[in-house]
């Protein structure tokens, strides 16, 4: 209104300035513009015509009332100088998916987005994932038609990976719970909501009267993957709150966990203090809603106790192969390929690693688990190459002259070092170590056993010169140099182990030992709970297991490039570029005027495959859209059949237009 436009009045420039069009951020101008299109519509008495907000839906139940209704709103349009946003219009279609629905042909269902979770769920790959999924379907099974019938092939004792008939089955019954339990939420019966979390997902289910209405799952980011598990069962309910709020709010409704701590603290009957700042923020949040919460154990929650396994299951699969990670790092054991996976957020659990060592063929025959005594060992170095132990490996099937290794072990951080040798004298030793005191320096102590070639005089004159301790184990006693004995065999088992993954002959193990001494000096030292790595340097160690280049990086010419600089916001986020090249760290990119450029692989985005295939003439995957005016857009529904998947309708604000009242006395 025109006697309105003083209170949006604001100085700039030493200046004062009002809008005539309502801006973005004024409070309640959501309200005042939904009023203003209701009134519009109740004075003009608009057939067949909805408004929601900016959405307008026009609508008739035959071709030509739909066309009249159509008319009629567009001369108002013009009469009021209200502007449409052409590039948001969709019509004439038949079916139309708005605020959560999916009306077409006089019939409204439920928006089928919302069973998105349960269409993806991924086939069972071990007996575990199949009683889970099972649990979910018996829960619904009373809405399905000769369920029994259907579900006999899955409970047969099926093998793994189970076969196409079980494969059936199992996508049947998820087709038939979408289709016959899917329902529409009534004002009579009580909701539910059922909330699960696992050490990688979340899952949410919102049922009524039995029946599920809606799905919700996604899987947790990496920061939220470390938080405690009452935190996360409570982001999963509060996300569900806040996604489903318009069916929640202003009712009843009955929440359902399998924490029992969250249980107490979102109870509106519970008054004492929480002291989890963040879980007090969201008690406060859900204040807002009515709602009973319960506690059940977690294996009576069989809906979204499946679902939050399922969907961690399945992003386990999306990671490299876990045997392949096994036999890249040359077949560590359960402790150290755990904490690998474990540092660098891999969804794999401690019984897919035990699995995995435990049903290696190499690991079974070259290092069998054999009984020993518990001696915790003795470390007596106080800091990194304060004491080393050195000793000799072989002779050793070679097809060099290299036939001997000697083996140098940092007894605090058990950093190995390895140099292939082609005798054992004491000269050869010599040229080793003085080319590790080059590199780290002149190490502290030097310990071995009675080696001729270890208690040479030339050796002693040589640790003399540099100032260097040195000592001997007594003879025939293999303990006194316990350390490099024991890496004697960990180094040389962990060559046979890659040497046998790649079908090399034990012959050429010089190939095979760069990769296996950065196997070990990446790996978990079970002794001191850190890498050899961490121990020696202070920072973890950098490793090509773990970190994949995205696969549809690898595969796809075009991408989409972020766009940096921006004229306005209602620019393009981003443009479409041909892929020249990528590594882990970055990616060359070329621009449709046929600029090249280094941009981050966080800059880059996937294009969807119908679209990159697609001929462009343009080169680009977004089109520029010309600012207009804050005004409502149409969405138009005809009898008529139309395309079936007509573009949504929102709105695209306008920079404010600005008109300058007189000053102020």
């Amino acid at each position: 209104m025109e006697n309105e436009k003083s209170y949006t009045a604001f100085e700039a420039a030493g200046r004062l300035f009002e809008f005539n069009v309502i801006p973005f951020g004024v409070k309640n101008g959501v309200a005042a513009f939904q009023r203003v299109i209701d009134q519009i519509i109740e004075q003009e008495k608009l057939e067949g015509t909805f408004a929601y907000l900016d959405n307008i839906t026009v609508a008739g139940e035959s071709q030509e009332e739909h066309d009249e209704n159509v008319k009629k709103f567009l001369d108002i349009v013009e009469k009021y100088s209200l502007t449409l946003n052409k590039e948001k219009t969709a019509g004439p279609t038949t079916s139309i998916n708005i605020l959560g629905y999916l009306v077409s042909k006089g019939q409204m269902r439920p928006d089928p987005d919302r069973m998105e979770p349960l269409l993806k769920l991924p086939l069972p790959k071990d007996p575990a994932s199949l009683q889970r999924a099972l649990g979910l379907f018996s829960y619904y099974s009373r809405w399905v038609e000769k369920y029994s019938d259907m579900v006999q092939p899955l409970i047969k004792e099926p093998s793994f990976p189970l076969s196409e008939t079980c494969n059936t089955a199992f996508e049947s019954i998820k087709s038939k719970i979408a289709s016959s339990c899917i329902v529409c939420p009534n004002d009579r019966d009580n909701l539910v909501l059922e909330s699960d979390a696992s050490e990688f997902a979340l899952s949410v289910s919102l049922n009524q009267g039995g029946k599920p209405v809606a799905f919700f799952s996604r899987t947790l980011k990496a920061h939220e993957r470390r938080h405690h598990a009452v935190e996360k069962e409570a982001c999963a309910i509060v996300e569900a709150c806040r996604k489903w709020q318009h069916y929640l709010a202003g009712r009843k409704f009955t929440l359902i966990t399998d924490q029992q701590a969250i249980s107490f603290m979102f109870s509106h009957q519970t008054h004492g203090k929480i002291k989890n700042n963040k879980i007090q923020r969201w008690r406060i949040e859900l204040s807002t809603l009515d709602f009973d919460i319960k506690y059940r154990p977690g294996p009576e929650n069989v809906t979204a106790d499946c679902l939050s396994r399922a969907y961690c299951s399945a992003l386990a699969y999306g990671y490299p192969d876990l045997v392949d990670i096994h036999e890249n790092l040359c077949h560590p054991g359960v402790a150290r390929l755990y904490h690998f996976v474990r540092v660098r957020n891999m969804p794999f659990s401690i019984d897919q690693v035990k699995k995995v060592t435990a049903d290696c063929g190499d690991c079974a025959r070259i290092k069998p688990k054999f009984i020993r005594p518990l001696n915790p060992p003795l470390i007596e170095a106080t800091k990194p190459l304060d004491r080393i132990s050195i000793d000799f490996k072989g002779p050793l099937p070679s097809s060099t002259k290299n036939k001997y290794m000697l083996v140098i072990i940092d007894e605090y951080s058990r950093f190995p070092f390895v140099y292939a040798c082609p005798n054992m004298e004491s000269s050869t030793i010599i040229r080793c170590l003085s080319n590790l005191f080059s590199m780290f320096g002149t190490v502290g102590y030097v310990h071995s056993d009675n080696g001729p070639s270890l208690i040479s005089s030339e050796l002693r004159k040589f640790f003399l010169d540099h100032g260097v301790g040195f000592s001997n184990s007594s003879k025939y006693n293999p303990r006194g140099n316990s350390q490099v004995e024991r890496y004697n065999g960990v180094i040389w088992k962990a060559i046979q182990l890659a040497l046998s993954s790649k079908k090399f002959p034990l012959t050429h193990w010089e190939i095979v030992l760069p990769e296996v001494l950065h196997a070990q000096r990446t790996l978990l030292c079970t002794a001191t709970n850190q890498t050899p790595h961490e121990r020696l340097f202070s920072f973890q160690r950098r490793s090509a297991s773990g970190k994949p280049v995205p696969s549809w990086l690898l595969t796809q010419k075009k991408v989409l490039a972020k766009r940096h600089v921006r004229r306005s916001k209602y620019d393009p986020l981003c443009d479409e570029v041909d892929l020249v090249s990528v590594n882990p760290a970055n990616a060359r990119v070329r621009y449709p005027g046929g600029r090249e450029d280094t941009v981050s692989l966080r800059d880059l985005a996937p294009l969807p495959v119908s679209e990159s295939n697609a001929e462009n003439s343009t080169g680009s995957a977004v089109k520029e859209i010309p600012p207009v005016a804050v005004t409502p857009s149409v969405t138009v529904a005809p009898s008529t059949p139309a395309p079936s998947n007509p573009p949504t309708s929102s709105c695209i604000p306008e920079p404010c237009h600005l008109s300058e009242p007189p000053p102020f006395n």
